[in-house]
């Protein structure tokens, strides 16, 4: 950020402009919600289905489990909890069964590693009841899996001495692993993240904006007095009145009565064609008044594109700027000045060139 874009950040905010010039903005903060809700939405699609996990189909398994009594601590052996079932699901005890079912079953090409990484057993709350989840891509494999893996537990409880039994009490059918849907989540988190920030980019834009907007605001920031205001678009002569004698009103005080001036628009860095459309729009602003004052007027560009100008406005009764409305070139109006006062050049005025009429007008308070 350079050193007048700070200074400009600490200008007294013309509030009643902003508001005015935030309304005309408003479209974009609903615009960037719904291009927000969009992008959220499409984001969450992208990550969950399009390059998500593969499907997932699942199997819950209830099992009874009657443990043996312990003579020696006179107690029933409590040892298997959930973390314990869980490992002892990877023993060869458990596995060889279960990996013998499947391959007698045809699903040979189901390995160790898969069937470890498939089964899930768990003691929710009491432990002679075992849930056993298997969870796999592939439906069929989940189905063989599941039974392989019953006909091993209840074999593990025949076997085992710590056991009376083990034994099935439900089995669910492979069904597919659906998530909860929160496409409508994540669209609104983009919508408001994008709307705040929208916002937020608009209220740092007006605070580094270097644009003037209305007279008061620019003959705050130059110490100069402003002739008036002209439109970037012809106006009937009833809605001009009151701004054409403004302006004239101006003019007259300020301007009639020197010799040799000249009207300089301050973005016409290329050329003076931009400042003789500025002045030509004064004239016709004017509607025909001060013609003789006005055939002394003579348009420039800005100084610095050639050397002779420097002479001219040095021997100048003085010099009219033409300040655009809105447009970011609050540097180059402040160099201009500073280039003006070093030649001893008398600045009559700033006239507020193509100006909006609605906002003119809104601001105002003009029917």
């Amino acid at each position: 950020m350079d050193r007048s874009d700070s200074r400009y950040m600490n200008e007294k905010l013309n509030l009643r402009s902003f508001y005015l010039r935030l309304l005309r903005k408003i479209w974009i903060i609903p615009a960037m919600v719904v291009i927000g809700a969009l992008i959220g939405a499409g984001i969450y699609t992208l990550v969950t289905v399009t390059f998500g996990p593969a499907k997932q189909y699942s199997t819950v398994s209830q099992f009874s489990v009657k443990f043996a009594y312990d003579e020696n601590t006179a107690s029933y052996v409590d040892s298997y909890n959930a973390y314990t079932w869980n490992s002892f699901m990877s023993t060869d005890e458990i596995t060889k069964v279960a990996l013998k079912e499947l391959s007698d079953g045809g699903h040979g090409d189901i390995s160790k590693d898969e069937l470890v990484a498939s089964v899930k057993a768990e003691i929710p709350s009491d432990v002679r009841l075992l849930v056993l989840t298997v969870t796999n891509n592939d439906q069929v494999k989940t189905e063989a899996i599941t039974d392989a893996m019953v006909t091993s537990l209840e074999s593990y409880g025949k076997t085992r001495e710590e056991f009376d039994y083990i034994s099935k009490l439900s089995r669910s059918e492979a069904e597919l692993v659906t998530y909860t849907d929160r496409t409508v989540i994540s669209a609104v988190f983009g919508g408001v993240l994008l709307g705040f920030i929208a916002l937020f980019a608009l209220l740092l834009a007006d605070a580094l904006d270097s644009s003037i907007y209305v007279q008061e605001d620019c003959e705050k920031r130059y110490k100069l007095p402003v002739l008036g205001v002209t439109f970037d678009k012809e106006i009937s002569k009833e809605k001009n009145e009151f701004f054409r004698n403004e302006l004239s009103a101006a003019y007259e005080e300020l301007v009639n009565g020197a010799g040799d001036v000249i009207f300089i628009s301050t973005d016409s860095v290329e050329g003076a064609d931009t400042s003789e459309k500025d002045l030509q729009t004064l004239k016709n602003s004017l509607g025909g008044r001060h013609e003789e004052s006005l055939s002394h007027v003579t348009a420039m560009g800005v100084p610095g594109n050639v050397l002779d100008n420097y002479r001219r406005i040095g021997t100048a009764d003085g010099v009219i700027l033409a300040i655009p409305y809105g447009k970011r070139n609050g540097a180059m109006t402040e160099h201009i000045i500073s280039q003006l006062k070093k030649h001893d050049c008398k600045i009559i005025g700033i006239v507020l060139s193509r100006a909006d009429s609605g906002f003119m007008k809104a601001y105002y308070g003009l029917k």
